[in-house]
């Protein structure tokens, strides 16, 4: 058999030219091929997005601590309008407006002093409450209770027996808790002062009501009830709902609960009508639920000096000393959740200390101001010229409205 051999084949002269011509050349061109223009900088859409999603992520996270952590030293007056007051009035932000009130009435203007409306009456030690667009002024161990909204007086209610407190939900239904002989009385009116409910409390059955709170919707009532039996001291928070549901219970009681050795002398409803209690070594969140179970039962070790809350978080100032002996101020604060979001101490000495509207913390001597946000920073520090009757702040954030003896001032902390 004959083997393959390898026959080398004559170079075509032409085909060795165009390979040359080939090769001399920087770009080829296939046939029935389109060559595409690639950008080397070209970046997916979904990249760039994803990109700028996180510039801008970095720059709201950045302005959020900026805000949190910043500082103001002083102020800038930025409006004055002259006031003529008692020393007894008190104010209060309501509807962004000043109310003001004292033992011979109540005034509602605007912040330049423009009247909206007032009404005159004759109290020995008025007190106020507000929900949503409703007011009631009651004269404490007084006989008289005035309701009012945001369009001046609605009606009056008198008693017979004399008032310890008075709470207004937020379609003008009022629960006033009356209390003489040792006996208390709860009724209930709506805001034609007609009776809804009635009902008595007496000591040898329960005890004394010290606090009551009433939900925004008027369907629940929670009061503290302080009892002694044998020289100890016990406390009783009960609630009742005057829903169809609770009209089942008896004495329309839907829950209560018993506190050995504890004196609970204020109870309130916040947002979402959650109940909380402020005793003298605790303080409880409940739940909004028809048995009002515990949320969270808050211990608190040391002796609470002052408590303070608004709808969005509460807490309190206690003393605690150092090892040096010194006795300094302890600043807690938490959330509706009962979650603890700062313990700080701090060098202020205070006579009031509130939670304003905008989540700052007010501490308040005769002169001075001290303004703390959440986390404990110590804002703004400042003692003023004259006394301080309040602090209120506006919808701007670093503006404020500065209540002194005889002028209103529109500040901004710089």
């Amino acid at each position: 058999m004959e083997e393959f051999k390898i026959i080398k084949l004559p170079e075509n002269k032409n085909e060795e030219t165009d390979q040359k011509e080939s090769k001399g050349s920087k770009e080829s061109v296939e046939p029935n091929k389109v060559k595409i223009p690639v950008d080397d900088n070209y970046t997916p859409l979904k990249k760039r997005y994803i990109f700028l999603l996180a510039i801008l992520l970095i720059a709201v996270v950045s302005l959020m601590v900026i805000r949190t952590i910043s500082t103001f030293e002083d102020y800038e007056v930025e409006k004055t309008w002259e006031r003529k007051d008692s020393a007894e009035s008190h104010y209060m932000s309501y509807n962004d407006n000043l109310l003001k009130y004292s033992a011979d009435g109540i005034f509602y203007t605007k912040f330049d002093g423009t009247l909206i409306w007032n009404y005159t009456y004759d109290m020995t030690n008025p007190c106020i409450d507000i929900c949503k667009d409703y007011i009631v002024v009651y004269d404490k161990k007084g006989t008289e209770v005035d309701i009012f909204s945001s369009k001046g007086f609605i009606k009056s209610i008198g008693t017979t027996t004399p008032v310890v407190e008075a709470k207004v939900a937020s379609q003008g239904t009022v629960a006033i808790l009356l209390q003489e002989n040792a006996v208390s009385y709860i009724q209930m009116y709506d805001k034609k002062g007609s009776l809804l409910v009635s009902g008595e409390i007496h000591p040898e059955n329960k005890g004394f009501p010290v606090s009551m709170a009433l939900s925004s919707d008027a369907t629940r009532l929670l009061l503290s009830i302080i009892n002694v039996d044998d020289g100890e001291i016990s406390s009783e928070l009960v609630f009742y709902d005057f829903t169809s549901a609770g009209k089942k219970e008896e004495d329309n009681i839907a829950a209560s609960y018993q506190y050995i050795g504890t004196l609970i002398p204020k109870v309130d409803f916040v947002k979402n009508d959650k109940a909380i209690a402020f005793a003298d070594s605790k303080i409880i969140v409940f739940n909004n639920n028809f048995k009002a179970t515990v949320a969270k039962d808050i211990s608190v070790g040391d002796q609470m000096k002052s408590i303070f809350y608004n709808d969005t978080h509460f807490g309190y100032i206690c003393e605690k000393a150092q090892d040096s002996g010194e006795v300094v101020n302890v600043l807690n604060v938490y959330n509706l959740y009962g979650f603890k979001c700062v313990s700080k101490e701090i060098n202020n000495s205070y006579e009031d200390v509130s939670l304003l509207d905008n989540d700052i913390i007010l501490l308040k001597n005769e002169n001075d101001v001290a303004l703390y946000n959440l986390q404990g920073i110590e804002k703004f520090s400042y003692t003023f010229d004259e006394s301080v009757y309040d602090v209120i702040p506006t919808t701007a954030a670093k503006r404020y409205y500065i209540i002194q003896r005889d002028k209103t001032e529109e500040i901004y902390l710089k």
